[in-house]
C-alpha cells in the first residue's frame, strides 16, 4: 500500500516539475528577449547621443547654437553620411569587448543591426529658416529672460504710427522749391539772391539743400578720419541665392515639441540676437568676411561700402522725417521761420508766397539737422527719435547762412546700433532670416575645416528607424527621435 502511495507522489511531482520547468523556460526566454531589447534600445540611444555630440563647434563658438553639420567638413553632406556615422558608433556598442582583443570572447546575446534608416531630419534652413530662428529665440529667452525688446518696440511703434518710413522729405522739399521758383518766374523774378540785413537769402537756403542732395549723404556725414571697410563678397555661393534657385537641402521643418517663433515679440528677439552676434559699422566683426554684417542683412549688397551707404541713406531719410515731424510741432521754431519767410518774401516782392517759403525753410532745416544727426551717430553719439526743442544741433541763423555746422546737445537718445535694431524690426522677416544665414555661412567658411560649409546641411533633430536581430532570429524593430534641448523620445 505504501509503495502505491509513493508511486502516486512520483507521478504528481513529475507533472508539477514539468509545468514548473516550462514556466522557468518561459521566464528565461522572456528575460533573454528583454535583455536583447534593452541592449538594442541602449545601443540606439548611445549611437544617437554620439551623433548629437558631433555638433559643429564653430556654430556654437560664434552663434551659441547647436547643429550637426551632416557634411562633417567635406564637400557633400546628407543623411547618408549621418547613417554611416551612426552605424559606426553602434557597432562598438553592439560588441563592446571587441576592442579588448580577448581570444574566444563572445556575447550570449549576439545582437546585430541589419537595418538602419533616418526617416526625418530638421534642417536649420527649413520653413524659411524657422528652425534656426527657433533655437536663436530660445537661446535669447533662456540667457537673458525678461523683455529684451521693450525700447525697440516702443520706437518701432512711433516710427510706424507717424509714418516716418514712408515720408519722402527730400521729394517734398524739391516739389515745394519748384512751385516757389515757378511762381517767381511767372512774376518775372529771376534773381533769388535778395538778402536781409543779416545776410539771409532764399538762394543760400536753396543752395544748401542742393548741396546735400548733390554731394551725397556719405560725403557729408562720415567723420573726417573715418575709413570704410573694403570687404567684398560674391553672393552666388551663399544661402539666400541658392534658396531662390531651389538648390538647398530640405527637411521636415520644425519638429514636434519645438516652439515656433511667432509674432512681433519673437521677431524682435531674433533681431536682438542678430545685433548680439553680428558686426556693424560701430562694432565691426573683424574675423568675418564682411565686417558690417547687420548692414548686409538690411541691404543685401556685395560690399561693406555699399551696405553702409544704403543704411546711412535709410537712416538719413528716417531722421529727416522725424525732424520734420518735430519742427512742425515746435511753435517757437515755426514762429522764427515764419518771421524770416515774411522778410524774404517782402524783399522778393511776393508776400503771398510766405506760407510756401515757410514750408521750404522748415523742410530744409529738418534736412540739415538730419545731416548733423547721422554724422554724430556714426561718431558714436546718440540722437532721440523725436527731438524736443532744446536738443536741436543746428540753428536757423546757420541754415540761412548756408552752413551745415552743428554740435551735439544730447547725452541721451538712440545709438547707431539701436537705429539698426529698428530697421531690422521693420524689414521683411523672410529676407532678414535668409540673409542672416548668408552671414553664418560667410563666417564659418573663414574657419579651418569649414571651407565648404552650408547651413542647409545642418540639422538639430532626427527620427531613426532601427532593426535589430539576436542570435536565435528574434527581430526588434522600433523608432527613436532626438533633438537638442530634449531627451530621446
Amino acid at each position: 500500500m505504501q509503495t502505491k502511495s509513493n508511486a502516486y507522489l512520483t507521478v504528481y511531482l513529475s507533472l508539477i516539475f514539468g509545468i514548473v520547468l516550462s514556466l522557468l523556460f518561459v521566464f528565461v526566454e522572456g528575460a533573454a528577449i528583454g535583455a536583447v531589447r534593452a541592449q538594442a534600445e541602449l545601443v540606439a540611444d548611445l549611437g544617437m547621443d554620439s551623433i548629437f555630440a558631433e555638433y559643429n563647434r564653430e556654430i556654437l563658438e560664434q552663434y551659441e547654437l547647436f547643429f550637426v553639420d551632416t557634411s562633417y567638413g567635406s564637400t557633400n553632406g546628407g543623411t547618408g553620411m549621418v547613417e554611416k556615422h551612426l552605424a559606426d558608433y553602434m557597432s562598438y556598442n553592439l560588441v563592446p569587448e571587441q576592442d579588448l582583443h580577448l581570444t574566444g570572447a563572445s556575447t550570449l546575446l549576439e545582437l546585430s543591426n541589419p537595418y538602419l534608416e533616418i526617416e526625418e531630419v530638421s534642417c536649420a534652413s527649413d520653413d524659411n529658416c524657422m528652425v534656426w530662428k527657433a533655437q536663436a529665440v530660445n537661446y535669447m529667452k533662456a540667457v537673458y529672460g525678461g523683455d529684451l525688446i521693450a525700447r525697440v518696440r516702443e520706437q518701432m511703434d512711433t516710427v510706424q504710427s507717424k509714418g516716418l518710413i514712408e515720408k519722402d522729405v527730400a521729394g517734398e522739399i524739391a516739389a515745394q522749391k519748384r512751385a516757389f521758383e515757378e511762381a517767381l518766374t511767372k512774376k518775372g523774378i529771376v534773381e533769388y539772391g535778395a538778402e536781409s540785413e543779416e545776410g539771409y537769402s532764399y538762394q543760400k537756403v536753396s543752395g544748401l539743400f542742393d548741396k546735400i542732395v548733390g554731394e551725397g549723404i556719405m560725403t557729408l556725414v562720415l567723420p573726417g578720419s573715418a575709413s570704410v571697410s573694403g570687404a567684398v563678397m560674391d553672393t552666388g555661393p551663399y544661402f539666400s541665392t541658392r534658396s531662390k534657385n531651389g538648390k538647398i537641402n530640405r527637411g521636415i521643418g520644425l519638429h514636434e515639441g519645438a516652439d515656433k517663433p511667432d509674432g512681433v515679440v519673437d521677431e524682435l528677439i531674433y533681431g536682438a540676437y542678430l545685433m548680439k552676434m553680428c558686426g556693424n559699422y560701430s562694432a565691426p566683426k573683424d574675423e568675418g568676411l564682411l565686417k558690417y554684417q547687420i548692414e548686409y542683412i538690411l541691404c543685401g549688397l556685395r560690399s561693406d561700402a555699399e551696405n553702409i551707404r544704403g543704411c546711412v541713406e535709410r537712416l538719413f531719410a528716417l531722421r529727416a522725417a522725424a525732424n520734420l515731424t518735430a519742427i512742425y510741432a515746435d511753435s517757437v521754431k515755426k514762429a522764427e521761420v515764419e518771421l524770416v519767410s515774411t522778410v524774404l518774401c517782402t524783399l522778393l516782392l511776393v508776400p503771398e508766397l510766405t506760407e510756401l517759403l515757410t514750408a521750404i525753410l522748415l523742410g530744409v532745416w529738418a534736412f540739415a539737422e538730419s545731416v548733423v544727426d547721422v554724422r554724430q551717430l556714426l561718431e558714436g553719439g546718440k540722437i532721440a527719435l523725436i527731438k524736443d526743442s532744446g536738443s536741436w544741433n543746428t540753428s536757423l541763423s546757420g541754415l540761412l547762412s548756408g552752413s551745415l555746422s552743428g554740435s551735439s546737445k544730447s547725452a541721451s537718445g538712440l545709438t547707431y546700433a539701436e537705429y539698426l535694431s529698428i530697421f531690422l524690426g521693420l524689414m521683411n522677416r523672410d529676407t532678414k532670416a535668409a540673409r542672416s544665414l548668408d552671414i553664418v555661412e560667410m563666417d564659418l567658411r573663414q574657419t579651418d575645416g569649414n571651407e565648404h560649409f552650408r547651413i542647409d546641411r545642418c540639422m538639430d533633430y532626427m527620427k531613426v528607424n532601427f532593426g535589430f536581430e539576436d542570435a536565435v532570429g528574434h527581430d526588434f524593430v522600433f523608432s527613436k527621435k532626438m533633438c537638442y534641448g530634449a531627451e530621446t523620445f
